[in-house]
């Protein structure tokens, strides 16, 4: 029953994103924007990063979501990527929800493709993953942003761009579709709230 409020605050979470985007004639304002800048995407290995909080307050997120948090941490400190921007993705692309899949068929936490977990699985993490269970979608999809990272020199809107619409996506920001312009923009906006200790969880 505790958890019957996170499609409530998904919606609200991209209602107020869509109108942050969205100028008073309906136009995207952010098409204009210049990438968004202020979050380093990786981390320092050496970096002391605080532990997760636990929570004992009885309107608090529910358990299924703080474990959902830590594997995201982990995974996040494991390839070495900013745990708030890994969160801000995932909770942009599934509402941290295990079971979502895409009209796509992206799966899961970090809406992974099949096709490309089998292709990149074995090169990036050294074995074959299951994108149902949460712990394998959620290493998989931290190490393909992690390795769009590596590959765009650590230009996040690069990398997420790649992350949603793949390589052939990728350009300079002023050539940049539309929608990925939205999709960088929400996702940098997702991963602030978590910074900035707004998020759900």
């Amino acid at each position: 029953m505790r958890i019957a409020w996170l499609p409530i605050f998904a919606v609200a979470c991209s209602a107020v994103l869509a109108g942050q985007a969205c100028g008073q004639d309906g136009l995207q304002v952010l098409d204009a924007a210049p990438p968004p800048a202020g979050l380093q995407p990786e981390i320092d290995s050496q970096a002391a990063w605080p532990a997760t909080e636990s929570t004992a307050n009885p309107n608090g997120p529910s358990l299924e979501m703080r474990i959902t948090r830590s594997m995201l941490y982990a995974a996040a400190l494991k390839h070495r990527v900013n745990p708030y921007l890994v969160m801000g993705l995932a909770w942009h692309e599934s509402g941290w929800r295990p079971s979502a899949v895409s009209s796509a068929g992206a799966v899961g936490v970090m809406q992974v493709m099949p096709a490309t977990a089998a292709a990149d699985a074995p090169a990036l993490l050294h074995r074959r993953v299951n994108l149902f269970d949460p712990g394998d979608n959620i290493d998989m999809g931290t190490a393909i942003l992690k390795h769009n990272l590596d590959s765009y020199n650590n230009d996040l809107a690069k990398a997420l761009t790649a992350y949603y619409a793949g390589g052939g996506a990728v350009t300079e920001w002023g050539h940049l579709r539309a929608d990925c312009r939205r999709y960088v923009w929400a996702v940098y906006n997702a991963a602030m709230m978590f910074k900035e200790g707004r998020g759900p969880a």
